[in-house]
């Protein structure tokens, strides 16, 4: 077979999966517990054919993605990493597929930790997180996109801790990747958003683990006030997504942790917040109330609501939202002059 150089749009993810240098990081292309794979990842579908059931998946974005972290693997190696220890991915089998992605860059030692959504059922970094982390590297940063514990029931705090144990991995190895420990922010998106988001909580994140402070959140449409946004989907919905992450016998009470909105306090850090006023997964309302207690305790935030784009756009090309990376890395670059 003709070794492929670029990916295009009509690419396979047969021929994504032949592609030796992508072996090892093809399962975590779109993470999905399910048997044989997440659905939009079988051979004979193409990058067009994603887009085509998931419009706001842009397949030049996803490609933009790929062909950046095959160039890194061509010519670094060495990219996919394990978040656990043997013994410890031993004692839990939960954790051998916690994985750091990581794209390198020139220029900077501060560093981003990226979580794409999929709802806590999937980690879909094909379409979010990999095209963000290609660009942040064209601004000269680096991104180590999580693949993190997802599925039920009784999820949570999983994916809290995983996030942890990345940072502590990072940091141990901080002179391998060339990265300041002291200097990182966090991002999301959808459910992987509501997990950046938990990082700025004292019960939940960088606090709890007794870990140093993001210097930003940048959250892309994120899941905010679980109880009520889960509560208004269809009964069936509900019942499956809180069992998923609480447990079979969930209550209100429960979930209070994970409302973010409500465990904002004056230690929270600074936030850049973007969500579409057209998103039909996370109501709007999310980030409006994150802002109204961002604003209450007086945290450092942007906020971005384009009128449209939806949800689930990741790098926003073609959207209104599209630029938003640079913006947000201006953003973060104004706070650390502003010390």
């Amino acid at each position: 077979m003709e070794e492929i150089k670029m990916f295009t749009t009509k690419t396979t993810f047969k021929e994504i999966r032949e592609v030796k240098e992508l072996a090892p990081v093809f399962p975590y292309l779109i993470w999905s517990m399910q048997p044989g794979g997440h659905e939009d990842i079988k051979d004979e579908n193409s990058l067009e054919d994603v887009q085509a059931k998931n419009p706001t998946w842009q397949a030049s974005d996803m490609v933009y993605g790929l062909n950046r972290l095959l160039k890194i693997a061509r010519e670094e190696g060495k990219y996919l990493f394990d978040v656990y220890s043997e013994e410890e991915r031993k004692e839990d089998s939960g954790k051998e597929h916690v994985k750091l992605i990581y794209f390198p860059a020139q220029g900077s030692q501060r560093f981003v930790i990226l979580a794409a959504g999929g709802g806590y059922g999937a980690v879909c970094s094909l379409a979010e997180a990999f095209p963000v982390a290609a660009r942040l590297n064209e601004l000269g940063i680096p991104v180590f996109c999580l693949n993190y514990r997802i599925g039920g029931p009784a999820l949570f705090p999983k994916p809290m801790d995983d996030l942890a144990a990345a940072y502590r991995f990072i940091r141990d190895h901080a002179e391998t990747f060339k990265v300041d420990p002291g200097t990182y922010a966090v991002g999301g998106f959808s459910a992987g958003g509501h997990l950046a988001a938990a990082w700025g909580t004292k019960e939940l994140g960088f606090r709890k683990y007794q870990l140093p402070a993001p210097e930003v959140l940048l959250l892309d449409y994120p899941m905010i006030a679980l109880w009520r946004t889960v509560r208004q989907l269809p009964e069936p919905y509900q019942k499956m997504m809180l069992q998923g992450y609480l447990g079979e016998q969930y209550s209100e009470e429960q979930t209070s942790p994970y409302n973010i909105d409500e465990n904002i306090d004056a230690d929270y850090p600074p936030v850049y917040l973007i969500q579409a006023e057209d998103d039909p997964i996370v109501p709007f309302w999310n980030a409006q109330d994150m802002v109204k207690t961002l604003k209450e305790y007086q945290i450092p935030y942007r906020f971005e609501h384009p009128v449209s784009g939806g949800h689930g756009y990741g790098l926003g090309s073609g959207t209104k939202a599209e630029g938003w990376i640079e913006r947000a890395a201006g953003y973060w670059n104004s706070l650390t002059l502003e010390r």
